[in-house]
């Protein structure tokens, strides 16, 4: 099911935006957030439409979607109706997609990559990371972890999404702002890679 921010033409009351990479796509957080626990949290936490951004995973996409819509159809809870859409790539970035999620105080769920986290970041939207754990050296997991220690976002396991996205549900009260401002007489915002190699300990 090919959509347009997954929107169909619909009217948007809230909306979950998952990316998980363009060229080299996390497959196992396409089927961690089609799975029955993630879409009754989705549902619970009163979600009207989940859009991925699925990749070069199209094929699996389309066969976890499909699946999780007849689910739907067949156990209907008593809440909002989940549509379900996604697209592979956007020669336009991601702006839009983001924007929604601004607009309808939704969610995004995202891979451990920092160019997705940092685009998430500047719309101060509440976000779920994802770290890829199978990974060498697994800087995803550790930048993830100390983005999450300091209120930046929540770190999401790949395993079990629902508790994250039901606690995202809260967190936009308790998000510190990104980029921080340093305080002092001269206040400047510290960059993204600046706060990258702090959480990670690469300070001189």
């Amino acid at each position: 099911m090919e959509v347009n921010l997954a929107t169909g033409g619909k009217s948007i009351a809230k909306a979950c935006f998952v990316t998980t990479g363009a060229t080299a796509p996390f497959e196992a957080l396409i089927e961690s957030v089609l799975h029955p626990s993630s879409i009754e949290a989705l549902q619970n936490a009163g979600y009207t439409h989940l859009l991925v951004q699925y990749g070069a995973a199209k094929k699996l996409f389309d066969d976890r979607a499909k699946i999780a819509r007849q689910s739907l159809l067949e156990h209907p809870l008593k809440t909002e109706h989940l549509e379900i859409g996604g697209f592979d790539f956007s020669l336009d970035g991601l702006k839009e997609q983001f924007q929604l999620v601004q607009c309808s105080n939704g969610v995004v769920i995202s891979h451990a990559g920092s160019g997705s986290i940092l685009a998430a970041l500047r719309y101060q939207v509440p976000l779920i990371v994802v770290p890829n754990t199978l990974l060498l050296d697994n800087h995803q997991d550790e930048l993830a972890n100390a983005m999450a220690k300091s209120n930046y976002l929540l770190r999401g396991d790949v395993k079990n999404l629902a508790p994250a996205i039901l606690e995202a549900e809260n967190f936009k009260q308790k998000m510190a702002q990104f980029p921080p401002i340093t305080s002092g007489k001269h206040r400047e915002t510290k960059s993204f890679a600046g706060i990258m190699d702090e959480m990670l300990g690469f300070v001189e």
